[in-house]
């Protein structure tokens, strides 16, 4: 089966280019194929999601502006009945953890090697 791929003539350029210094020779169908099989593509985020994304972004933007404030008050010698700098520290991976997860993306080495390896098992 081949379907026509309509590309300019320095999209041409720029993808023989590649498939060449990735030793493909210049040939663009094999850059495709190996572009398609060799990715993770991630499924339609649900708009749930999208909304679950950018009220995290928002409550990270709270912990750091705490945060800020904490560290001020401590540079000028402001009481702070309990320090919390640790626990908002230790919730910054795990707020960028759930917006990976809500966006579909691996959120850890070893689950993108996985998804690579079964990517690769599969051809």
């Amino acid at each position: 089966m081949t379907d026509g791929l309509r590309l300019t003539e320095e999209e041409k350029e720029n993808w023989s280019a590649l498939a060449e210094a990735a030793g493909l020779g210049n040939n663009l169908s094999k850059l495709i194929r190996y572009c398609v099989e060799h990715r993770h593509i991630a499924p339609p985020v649900p708009a749930i999601n999208l909304a679950a994304y950018t009220e995290l972004g928002r409550i990270g933007n709270n912990i750091n502006q705490i945060t800020y404030a904490i560290n001020r008050a401590a540079k000028f010698g402001d009481a702070i009945a309990h320090d919390p700098r640790a626990e908002i520290e230790a919730l910054k991976p795990l707020l960028l953890e759930v917006k990976q997860r809500l966006v579909g993306l691996p959120d850890t080495p070893e689950e993108e090697a996985m998804i690579t390896t079964s990517l690769e098992e599969s051809e």
